[in-house]
């Protein structure tokens, strides 16, 4: 083990989460390919950490389901038997076998259960960078001191992509780092491209600023003083203002309402850790204070695209369209999917004249991930999925310290608020957000926990009690022997004993 390797470990994941949402969201090759270079070295110095990881047994798992998923990307890439694949994959087959006649090659293609290898390959690599960050996290993760290092990169850097954005924002900047962007400025964006992808960075700081807002309000409830109070809880509720006026002002729709869904949940989970039941609005009351800040701060321009949505509006009939386009996709490749990141050369199979332009992701995660990886991949995410959640859940109602359970609190918050935003949009093939929603939750899966009570336990323990209870009052009455009668007592037996000789 290296010495102070847990703490280099720390700061080098808090390095890169405050890096990778900068250069356009890591989306551009130079940008994730260091990326995937520093998740690289994360692993390695976690595996250098490892002896005082002891918890890492609830990551391992989880993380091994997706590198499966990378790996099977890696799969679909090669070369197969022809058999195989049309077995698997007949689509696949048919389509080989047509390129093949249009190319009139003398031989058979190499058959394979991706459409483009080479995006399948870089798609691959890009799960193994995720499944080792999100390791390394789980690593760091098990001391307070790295844990909170990460977490405070990740609402600096929401503060800084609001402050940002509101700067290009009010000047109505058409550029970002100096590059033309070619688009509205009407909307904050931050370091994003689309301003949706910003909301979403958004959304994972606004979970983690609520777990924060309810470790202050449970420090400030144990104290009388009431400046202890405003100074535990005011940092926290400011913060949460103003990312979610940032979030607001980005228009993203879908960003909204994963951000309420998800403050909503998070106060009901509050509920079930403490049975306190007047917590329970206290989330959607937070939510209403936000959209009221939003409204004094300018409604127009804040909840404008939300205002102006209505049922006929064309972009839901055209969303519509898309995915019923994308479920038919999947309906070609149904078991083993197009290939992994194989969307933009898949889609033109079933795109139609009525969808015009490019699609390099369809605006729902959700749909694509049974399009390219098919049942095989939804298999895996779904499990990896339960295992996290089941274990957060636990980390939440045993955490050994109130902080402990804030940082399960802050993760299931970001998981609620990703799913339901990836239900709309395809936030999370950004790789810098992927990298912070990642370590996020790899961080709180190994946070201290108490021993499980076993079933029954209380009952023991309340029938101990009312023993000890019996047993006290049947030695109530019961008078302690004088010392003098006792010492003669022994002395006269002791005179027997020595009298009865051989």
């Amino acid at each position: 083990m290296i010495r102070h390797s847990t703490l280099l470990l720390g700061v080098l994941l808090a390095l890169a989460l405050v890096w990778a949402p900068l250069p356009f969201g890591s989306v551009t090759p130079w940008a994730d390919s260091l990326l995937r270079i520093v998740s690289g070295c994360a692993l390695a110095l976690a595996a250098a950490s490892l002896p005082a990881a002891v918890r890492l047994r609830r990551a391992l798992l989880p993380a091994a389901l997706l590198v499966s998923v990378g790996l099977f990307g890696v799969v679909q890439a090669l070369p197969l038997p022809a058999g195989v694949v049309g077995l698997v994959a007949p689509e696949h087959a048919a389509l080989q076998r047509g390129a093949a006649d249009l190319l009139r090659a003398e031989s058979p293609l190499p058959a394979r259960l991706s459409l483009s290898p080479q995006a399948s390959l870089s798609a691959a690599v890009g799960w193994l960078a995720l499944a080792g960050a999100f390791l390394a996290a789980a690593v760091a993760g098990h001391g307070r001191r790295e844990r909170r290092l990460c977490l405070t990169a990740i609402v600096a850097t929401g503060l800084f992509e609001v402050f940002f954005g509101a700067r290009d924002w009010f000047s109505r900047s058409l550029t970002l780092w100096g590059v033309d962007l070619h688009a509205s400025a009407t909307r904050l964006r931050g370091t994003f491209v689309n301003p949706n992808h910003a909301a979403l960075y958004l959304e994972i700081a606004l979970a983690v600023v609520f777990a924060w807002g309810w470790w202050a309000l449970r420090r400030a409830m144990a104290t009388s003083q009431l400046e202890r109070r405003v100074f535990l809880l005011a940092p926290a509720a400011i913060v949460w203002l103003l990312l979610f006026a940032g979030l607001a002002f980005t228009g993203s729709r879908a960003g909204l309402l994963a951000a309420i869904v998800a403050v909503s949940i998070q106060g009901l989970l509050m509920v079930r850790l403490r049975r306190r039941w007047w917590l329970a609005p206290l989330g959607a009351v937070v939510a209403l204070l936000g959209l009221l800040v939003v409204a004094a701060l300018g409604r127009q321009e804040g909840l404008g695209r939300l205002l102006q949505t209505t049922a006929d509006d064309s972009s839901f009939d055209s969303r519509l369209r898309e995915y019923r386009a994308v479920v038919d996709l999947w309906g070609h490749f149904p078991l083993t999917g197009s290939g992994l990141g194989t969307f933009r050369d898949a889609f033109p199979l079933v795109q139609g004249g009525g969808l015009p332009n490019t699609y390099w992701h369809p605006h729902s995660t959700l749909l694509e991930v049974p399009a390219t990886t098919g049942l095989v991949g939804v298999a895996l995410l779904t499990a990896a999925l339960w295992l996290v959640v089941r274990r957060l859940l636990f980390g939440l109602k045993w955490g050994a310290r109130s902080e402990d359970r804030a940082s399960a609190l802050a993760a299931l918050g970001a998981l609620i608020s990703v799913g339901v935003h990836e239900a709309f949009d395809f936030g999370l093939t950004m790789p810098g957000t992927a990298f912070t929603f990642a370590v996020l939750v790899g961080s709180a899966l190994t946070v201290k926990t108490e021993v499980k009570p076993r079933r029954g336990s209380e009952k023991g323990r309340r029938a101990r009690q009312d023993l000890s209870a019996v047993g006290a009052g049947k030695l109530e009455h019961v008078q302690p022997a004088p010392h003098g009668d006792r010492d003669a007592e022994r002395r006269a037996e002791r005179d027997r004993g020595d009298g009865e000789g051989p």
